[in-house]
C-alpha cells in the first residue's frame, strides 16, 4: 500500500538533493564571479628608511647584518614592517598586503672622475629586495622635482637645458618643506636629466630582469616617475589665484613644439586664423602667450595671459550651515547676471578655515564653481552666491561683479539682470561663510590662443611621461602594469590646475594606467569618485593615501572598501617603522607616513585602524 508513496519520496529526495547542488553550484559561480570582478585590493605601502641599507645614502649608524654583504638587502626590514601592520590577506579576503619599493633614480648616481656611473652594489640590493620579500610589490622608479639630496642634482641643476623656463628665463631652485625642489624640464628629451632617468631605470630594470621567474612575478606594477607636471615659482605656496600668473615652460624647445601642435591641428594658418578671429600671416608669427596685460606692456593682446585668461573664473569660498546634520554637506547656488549657472555642494576640505574656526567641529566646507566667462558680451557682470537652506528657501552670501573686457580694452559698461533674483533671506547666526574669490571688480580678457597654450602644456606632460612608459615596453616589465602617480584633479578650491597642466594625464593614455595621490577628502572618495564617473576610467590606483586626519576602524573600513567597489587595483601609503637593533630609521620621517609614533595628521591612529581592518 505504502510503495507508491516510498517511491515518490525517494525520488523527491534526488530531485531536492539535485536541486541543492544547482543551487550550491549557482552560489559557487556567483562567488567567483564577484570575486573576479572585486578581485582583493593591494594594500602596497611605500616603506621609508630603506636608502642606506639600499646603499643609497651614507648611513648614520652601522647598518645591521641583514643589509650587508654579498646576500644583503632591505628585506629583514621590509619584513618586519609589514608582519607588524598585518597578515598577507585579510581574513575577509578583501585585502592583500604588499609592499611599494621606491627607487630614487637620482640616488643611483656615484662621481667616479670628471662623470658620474651607476652605483652597481645599490643596484643589486634593490634586486635583492625583490628576491627576498615574498610578497607582491609595486616598484616605484621615482624622480621628480622633489630632491632626495642625490648628489648629483645640484650638477644637473648648473645645466640650463636641464630646466624649466618662464618668460623670465629658468626657473631658480625652490624649497619645499624645507627641502631643494629642482625645477626639471619636461619639455624635452635630449637633456641631462631625462637621460640620467633612461640610464638609472636600464640599470634597475636589467637587474630586476635578470631575477628568476618567480621574483619577476612578483612586480605587480611600475610607478612612472612620480609628479610629472609643469612648474611655476614659489611651488610650496603659489598655487592659488593670488600670486602673480607666471608658468612654465618657454623654452626654446617649447616655442617650437607649440607651433609644430599648431600646424598639425589646424593644418594652415588661415584655419588658425579662422578659429580664433586673427590675422597670422604664418605659424612663425604665433607664440605662447606670456604677459600680463594689466602688468605689462603688450606687442598684442594675443600675448595676454592670466589665471582667467582660457575663458573660466573661479568662484570659490567656504561655508557652514549649523542647522544641517554632521556630515550633510550644505549647497550653494550660483547665479550670473540673476540666472541660475549651477549649485555645488560645500564638502572640500579647508585647514585654514578649521584652524580659524574650530568651534565649526569641522573642514569639509570649501565650495567651488568654474564660471566660464568666454563668450559672454563685453561689460560688467553680476554674480551671486545663495545657500540652500534644509528646510527650503535660500540665503543670500554675497555678491561679485567681474568685467568682461574686449581685445580693444574698451571701457566696460554696467549689464542689467537678465532676470530678478529668487527670493532670499540674509544669513542668520547659524551660518558661517566667505566668499574668497574672485576679488569684487576683476577684469577678465578671455585670449582663445590661451586654451590651446594649455592644452599643449598638457601634452607635454603626457608625452614625457610617454616616453618612459615606451622605455620600459622594451624591457620583462613590458606586461606589467605601468602607472602614473600624479596629483589629484584639482578641483578644491583655491586651486589653479592651469599652473600643472597635468588633467590630461590623469585620462587614459597609451598603455598607461592612472595612479593618482589622494589626500584629505580626495582620499575618503566624494569628489575624487564624482570625478571618476564622469572621466569613465575602468580602474586605478591610488599611489598616495592619507585623509590627512584619524579615521575609526569602521571609517576607514569602509573607503577602503569604497576605492575597492569603484575599481582601485592597488593603494599605497607612507609607513615608516622602527627597527629595534637600528633606532629610527630616519631622524625627519615623512609627516605623512602611517607611524605608531606619528601624531602629524592622525597617522598615529591611522596606522592602528589600518592594522584592524588587515585583522578582519
Amino acid at each position: 500500500m505504502h510503495e507508491p508513496h516510498t517511491r515518490r519520496s525517494g525520488v523527491d529526495v534526488v530531485c531536492a538533493g539535485l536541486a541543492l547542488g544547482l543551487l550550491a553550484l549557482l552560489i559557487g559561480l556567483s562567488v567567483w564571479l564577484w570575486r573576479g570582478s572585486n578581485p582583493p585590493l593591494l594594500l602596497a605601502p611605500a616603506i621609508g628608511g630603506l636608502s642606506d641599507c639600499l646603499e643609497m645614502v651614507p648611513p648614520a649608524a652601522p647598518l645591521e647584518p641583514a643589509c650587508t654583504g654579498a646576500q644583503g638587502s632591505a628585506a629583514a626590514r621590509i619584513d618586519a614592517a609589514l608582519d607588524a601592520l598585518g597578515p598577507r590577506r585579510s581574513p575577509n579576503g578583501h585585502f592583500e598586503l604588499g609592499y611599494t619599493l621606491v627607487v630614487p633614480l637620482l640616488n643611483l648616481f656615484q662621481p667616479q672622475g670628471a662623470d658620474w656611473a651607476i652605483d652597481q652594489e645599490a643596484v643589486r640590493r634593490i634586486a635583492r629586495t625583490v628576491r627576498d620579500v615574498d610578497r607582491p610589490v609595486v616598484l616605484y622608479l621615482f624622480s621628480t622635482h622633489f630632491s632626495e639630496r642625490a648628489p648629483i642634482e645640484p650638477a644637473l641643476a648648473q645645466d640650463p637645458s636641464n630646466l624649466a623656463v618662464t618668460p623670465q628665463g629658468a626657473l631658480p631652485v625652490d624649497r619645499f618643506m624645507g627641502l631643494p625642489m629642482y625645477p626639471w624640464s619636461i619639455a624635452r628629451f635630449d637633456n641631462a636629466i631625462t637621460q640620467r632617468r633612461e640610464q638609472a631605470i636600464e640599470a634597475v630594470t636589467g637587474a630586476i630582469c635578470a631575477l628568476p621567474l618567480p621574483a619577476r612575478e612578483r612586480v605587480a606594477g611600475v610607478n612612472l616617475l612620480g609628479e610629472v607636471h609643469h612648474l611655476y615659482p614659489d611651488f610650496e605656496a603659489g598655487m592659488g589665484y593670488d600670486r602673480p600668473y607666471v608658468v612654465t615652460d618657454y623654452s626654446d624647445a617649447s616655442l617650437r613644439g607649440f607651433r609644430a601642435w599648431l600646424l598639425a591641428r589646424f593644418g594652415n594658418v588661415g584655419a588658425l586664423n579662422a578659429a580664433l578671429d586673427t590675422q597670422f600671416t604664418s605659424f612663425e608669427q604665433v607664440e605662447p602667450p606670456s604677459g600680463d596685460i594689466r602688468r605689462q606692456r603688450l606687442d598684442h593682446f594675443w600675448q595676454h595671459i592670466d589665471a582667467q585668461a582660457a575663458g573660466m573664473l573661479a568662484v570659490g569660498g567656504w561655508v557652514h550651515d549649523a542647522e544641517r546634520a554632521a556630515g550633510d554637506s550644505p549647497w550653494v547656488r550660483i547665479y550670473l547676471d540673476g540666472q541660475f549657472a549651477g549649485r555645488v555642494s560645500a564638502r572640500f576640505a579647508r585647514q585654514d578655515v578649521s584652524q580659524a574656526r574650530p568651534d565649526l567641529g569641522t573642514d569639509r566646507v570649501g565650495w567651488r564653481y568654474d564660471l566660464r566667462h568666454a563668450g559672454l558680451p563685453s561689460g560688467v557682470h553680476r554674480i551671486d552666491a545663495a545657500l540652500e537652506r534644509p528646510g527650503g528657501g535660500l540665503v543670500h552670501l554675497g555678491t561679485r561683479r567681474f568685467a568682461a573686457v574686449d581685445r580693444q580694452q574698451n571701457t566696460p559698461a554696467p549689464l542689467p539682470l537678465r532676470q530678478p533674483l529668487p527670493p532670499m533671506g540674509t544669513p542668520d547666526a547659524r551660518v558661517a561663510f566667505s566668499i574668497d574669490a574672485p576679488a569684487d571688480g576683476l577684469a577678465v580678457f578671455y585670449n582663445p590662443l590661451v586654451p590651446l597654450w594649455h592644452e599643449y602644456r598638457g601634452q607635454q606632460v603626457v608625452d614625457y611621461i610617454a616616453h618612459f612608459d615606451a622605455l620600459l615596453d622594451r624591457t620583462c616589465l613590458a606586461h606589467v602594469p605601468h602607472r602614473t602617480q600624479q596629483i589629484a584633479p584639482a578641483e578644491g578650491a583655491g586651486w589653479d590646475a592651469s599652473r600643472f597642466a597635468a588633467g590630461q594625464s590623469l585620462l587614459p593614455f597609451g598603455h598607461v594606467q592612472l595612479g593618482v595621490n589622494l589626500y584629505g577628502e580626495a582620499a575618503e572618495g566624494g569628489a575624487f569618485f564624482d570625478w571618476l564617473a564622469r572621466s569613465r576610467l575602468p580602474g586605478y590606483s591610488v599611489t598616495e593615501f592619507h585623509p590627512l586626519r584619524p579615521l575609526a576602524t569602521d571609517q576607514l573600513a569602509r573607503v577602503l572598501e569604497s576605492h575597492r567597489a569603484h575599481g582601485a587595483r592597488t593603494l599605497s601609503f607612507f609607513l615608516h617603522p622602527h627597527q629595534p637593533s637600528h633606532g629610527q630609521i630616519s631622524a625627519a620621517p615623512n609627516p605623512f607616513a602611517l607611524d605608531a609614533d606619528n601624531p602629524q595628521h592622525g597617522s598615529d591612529r591611522l596606522y592602528q585602524a589600518m592594522r584592524e581592518v588587515l585583522r578582519r
